[in-house]
């Protein structure tokens, strides 16, 4: 009976990020808005989530470990698509970062915004991360004045409700808050499930040998 329900639960869990996945896929369907970006999370490893970004102007989804890649990468990916323009230029520390960049918003003039008749390829794409996705969130960029971003997110935290944050340290936080949420939900499942961090190096530690 105890084996009947958890097949049940996981079967409900596939069924509802299968929902969430179409969900999100209409709503980028909807727009040419390069600014929203799908946050597909795949685990968690040290504490950190790990996952990819999807988003019309990418040919595929791009990978990021840890909230501070992650919040990077959306404004790297902002760069490429040349929206939401900068009000300010990012200062930098080193000439050749700041060269690097630059180099984004000439790539992305250069490849130009994604067309609408490669909807069909993107949305293949997001079938594929649905398949090794634990988690969605979508983050849509409105602005990014003063050197930072502006916007909304919305996620299973948020109850599915649209949360606005003013910069990128608020959605620093936010995401810290999904991503404290996310690992020890993680580790609950690994306890429940009887697989542990000692039979997760047992378990490397054999496939070394």
């Amino acid at each position: 009976m105890v084996r009947k329900n958890k097949a049940e639960d996981q079967y409900n869990e596939r069924m509802t990020k299968k929902r969430e996945m179409e969900e999100q896929l209409r709503v980028m369907d909807q727009t040419d808005w390069s600014g929203i970006m799908m946050i597909c999370i795949h685990g968690q490893a040290e504490n950190r989530i790990y996952g990819t970004i999807v988003n019309r102007c990418l040919s595929s989804p791009l990978p990021f470990c840890g909230l501070d890649q992650l919040i990077l990468k959306i404004d790297e990916v902002c760069e490429l698509a040349g929206k939401p323009m900068l009000s300010m230029y990012p200062r930098f520390l080193q000439a050749e970062m700041r060269e690097q960049y630059a180099e984004l918003s000439k790539r992305g003039e250069k490849n130009g915004q994604k067309k609408q008749e490669g909807w069909q390829e993107m949305s293949d794409i997001i079938k594929r991360q649905a398949a090794v996705t634990k988690e969605v969130m979508e983050i849509q960029i409105l602005f990014r004045g003063n050197a930072t971003m502006q916007g909304r997110l919305r996620c299973q935290l948020s109850s599915k409700k649209y949360v606005s944050f003013r910069s990128a340290l608020e959605l620093f936080r936010m995401l810290k808050e999904v991503e404290v949420r996310f690992c020890e939900n993680s580790r609950l499942h690994e306890a429940d499930s009887g697989f542990t961090d000692v039979k997760r190096k047992d378990e490397k530690r054999g496939k070394a040998i």
